[in-house]
């Protein structure tokens, strides 16, 4: 097993690289996970939308109960009535919204005439809305009142709306169910997304090195020269790369399970490993490749960080497939990532495994592994090369 040993010697001078690139991406996930820990789902709760009333119709019963109802939606903001004050509130976001409401305003509503308030807001957003929702639904039923009991006195008008309010539909959020489960999956999909960025570019750096110094031109005369055969020698390069591989893509899985808030385990997150596992021996084909074509060191460092960081782009590690543009997808398509990422993004959402929901999972996987059996065919075709060659 002279090989097999020569093989992590030459390693131990790549382990500073590869180790810093694990270190980091540990150190990021950690940061990220106690980030999650102790976040617990709590009871749902409207926030009011600070707002400015401008009341130019006086004080009287109606505007007294508007204003009432309004106050369960909003918080009441006193700002100064200028142009340049309440400019500068919308725009520092001290206030969302401006409400006027005209001299004349409730005799004109009470009378059945067609009123408006004035408004001046902040357009587009979910607070304003909000408030639009509460000052409509508030003379809407004021309005239905008045045309049906018109007998109805000002001052009771607020209680007859108020308890109308009382007539509460009870909406149960289940938010507890599986809500663990939805989680582990969501940060699985994001550590393994990012893992496959990692994979690549520590082993590009680590297994193509080593196999550049094997395939060197002397070192290749050497290996004829020497009783060892050339199957027996490949065996045990082949079987260096997997040990390698596999035992640096375990150390991430435990460490992915161990970071993870929500540990658990489920046929969710025997997936995730399986597709890394099938995504480390394309990573490795890619590596092993490089690895024998390349001429020096320095050529193995720049494609280790252009490669890496080309494909977790193109591919969605950084940006979720679905932002990226139909041009792009169509590029990515043709690199392993994109079909790493595609599997990952599908099990995240997987609720049970079947094959009609595990189909589109297992395609992708098999095009992950299709890439690594071509790669594997290009490397064999290089090496009879090379032999030819020595």
């Amino acid at each position: 097993m002279q090989v097999f040993k020569t093989f992590f010697k030459l390693l131990k001078s790549q382990m500073t690289a590869i180790i810093m690139y694990g270190a980091g991406f540990l150190a990021m996930t950690i940061i990220i996970a106690s980030s999650l820990i102790g976040k617990e789902n709590g009871d749902f709760a409207a926030k009011k939308t600070p707002i400015m009333v401008i009341n130019e119709d006086g004080e009287n019963s109606f505007i007294e109960g508007f204003l009432s109802y309004l106050d369960l939606y909003v918080e009441y903001v006193d700002i100064e009535n200028n142009e340049n004050s309440k400019k500068d509130a919308l725009f520092f976001g001290k206030i969302f919204y401006i409400l006027t409401i005209p001299k004349g305003f409730s005799e004109d509503f009470l009378n059945g005439k067609q009123v408006s308030l004035t408004k001046e807001l902040i357009p587009n957003i979910p607070e304003t809305m909000s408030v639009d929702r509460a000052i409509d639904n508030y003379l809407n039923k004021a309005r239905l009142y008045l045309s049906y009991i018109p007998e109805l006195e000002t001052e009771d008008l607020y209680s007859y709306i108020n308890e109308n309010l009382g007539n509460e539909s009870v909406v149960y959020f289940d938010v507890n169910k599986n809500s663990d489960e939805v989680s582990a999956n969501e940060y699985n999909r994001n550590y393994f997304n990012y893992l496959g960025y990692i994979i690549l570019g520590c082993f590009i750096t680590g297994v193509s090195t080593v196999m550049l110094s094997f395939h060197n031109k002397e070192i290749r005369k050497r290996q004829n020269a020497s009783p060892m055969s050339t199957r027996n020698m490949n065996i045990q390069l082949i079987l260096a790369n997997m040990v390698f591989v596999l035992v640096y893509l375990s150390i991430f899985i435990v460490a992915g399970y161990i970071t993870n808030p929500y540990r658990m385990i489920n046929h969710n997150g025997i997936l995730f490993i399986i597709n890394s596992v099938i995504y480390t021996l394309t990573a490795l084909s890619i590596s092993y490749l490089i690895g024998i074509t390349v001429v020096s060191k320095n050529a193995v460092s720049a494609l280790s960080t252009v490669v890496s960081l080309g494909f977790a782009f193109l591919s969605g590690v950084f940006v979720p497939q679905e932002l990226l543009g139909k041009a792009v997808q169509k590029v990515s398509s043709f690199t392993p990532t994109y079909w790493y990422v595609k599997a990952n993004d599908s099990i995240a959402t997987l609720n049970e495994l079947n094959w009609d929901n595990g189909v589109g999972i297992f395609t992708d996987m098999a095009i992950e592994l299709g890439f690594a059996l071509v790669i594997f065919s290009i490397i064999l075709v290089v090496n009879k090369g090379k032999r030819q060659q020595a």
